[in-house]
C-alpha cells in the first residue's frame, strides 16, 4: 500500500513538471526610438524564440518602440498590425546594427538574449 502511494505522489510531480514546461513564455521585445528613417534591407525567415527573446535566421530583432507586442497565451508577435506566429516568416525592412555600437538606443534587452546579430526593424 505504502509504494502505491509513493507511486501516485511521483505521477502527480511528473504531470506537475510537464504542465509548467507547457506554461505560455514570455518574451523581452528589445527597442530603439525610431526616428522616422530606416534602412531599406530585408530580413526574411522562420519567427524564432529562444530563451525570452525573438529571432529571424538567429538575429536579434530590435522593434521601433511601440510597434510590437507579445501574446504569451497565443505565441504570436504582432508588428505593424500583422499577427506572425513562431515558425512563420516574419519579412521586415530595416537593417543590421552592430550591439556596440547601437546599445545605447536599445532599451529593454534581456540579458539572455544573443546580441551577436542585430537587425533594426524600420
Amino acid at each position: 500500500m505504502a509504494s502505491v502511494g509513493l507511486l501516485a505522489a511521483c505521477q502527480q510531480q511528473v504531470s506537475g513538471k510537464q504542465e509548467n514546461n507547457d506554461q505560455p513564455r514570455s518574451v523581452k521585445i528589445p527597442v530603439y526610438q525610431f526616428n522616422g528613417i530606416s534602412a531599406s534591407a530585408r530580413l526574411r525567415g522562420p519567427l524564432q524564440l529562444k530563451d525570452e527573446c525573438l529571432y529571424v535566421n538567429n538575429v536579434l530583432i530590435v522593434f521601433p518602440e511601440r510597434s510590437a507586442e507579445w501574446d504569451a497565451k497565443n505565441q504570436t508577435l504582432t508588428y505593424k498590425g500583422e499577427k506572425i506566429a513562431l515558425g512563420e516568416e516574419l519579412d521586415l525592412v530595416g537593417g543590421s546594427g552592430k550591439y556596440e555600437f547601437d546599445n545605447h538606443q536599445i532599451k529593454n534587452l534581456s540579458a539572455s538574449c544573443d546580441h551577436k546579430s542585430i537587425w533594426l526593424a524600420g
